[in-house]
């Protein structure tokens, strides 16, 4: 997946600016969870981007308020050495907000025969033209809040929401999966104390 946003950066870009998955669907439901931080913080919030690949040690303990992860976190098989990253750069009561392919979706994706597992699943995106088949870990519910709760973090809000608003000349298909299936999942969740040790 790296791969596929590195070499159609540009194309990817252009077509996520307008596309109604981004801009009606996942864009609005993410920026109302972290709408109040904007507006206590204004222009004292300093922005930065991370590669959750990497190791964040340049990240000082305790620095960062707010972290927004809009589609990515699926794309990573293992969360906790993440989360524990995360928890450590946070300050207390921080936030953490991200959408996700939607369990549901997933398990549609994928070949049925085992909810409960962790799985990668494959799904083909038309991007302006370009054919683009991206690869996604499908998790339950349990796991995506199990692993949050192991790494320290409480859950304050988990959404489904509608999209706000849809071009009238949209596929009808996709009208059709954005207002009667979740797609995404979104959440937003807050540093709480100690982290507590993995599988405990």
């Amino acid at each position: 997946m790296a791969a596929i946003y590195r070499d159609l950066a540009d194309t990817y870009a252009r077509v996520s600016v307008d596309h109604p998955v981004n801009a009606q669907y996942d864009r609005p439901a993410i920026l109302r969870l972290v709408a109040h931080a904007t507006e206590r913080l204004g222009d004292r919030a300093r922005i930065s981007v991370a590669d959750i690949e990497q190791p964040l040690d340049l990240v000082r303990t305790g620095s960062i308020d707010v972290v927004v992860a809009s589609l990515v976190m699926h794309n990573l098989e293992d969360w906790p050495p993440l989360l524990a990253e995360l928890h450590r750069c946070m300050t207390p009561n921080g936030a953490q907000v991200f959408s996700v392919h939607h369990p549901i979706t997933g398990w549609n994706r994928s070949d049925k025969s085992d909810y409960h597992r962790t799985e990668l699943v494959r799904e083909d995106w038309d991007w302006d033209g370009h054919l683009v088949t991206a690869t996604m870990y499908r998790r339950p519910m349990s796991v995506i809040f199990g692993q949050l709760r192991e790494g320290g973090f409480s859950i304050d809000v988990v959404d489904e929401p509608l999209p706000e608003s849809l071009p009238l000349d949209m596929d009808p298909r996709m009208r059709v999966a954005l207002t009667t299936t979740p797609v995404f999942l979104f959440v937003r969740a807050h540093r709480e104390g100690p982290r507590a040790t993995h599988g405990q």
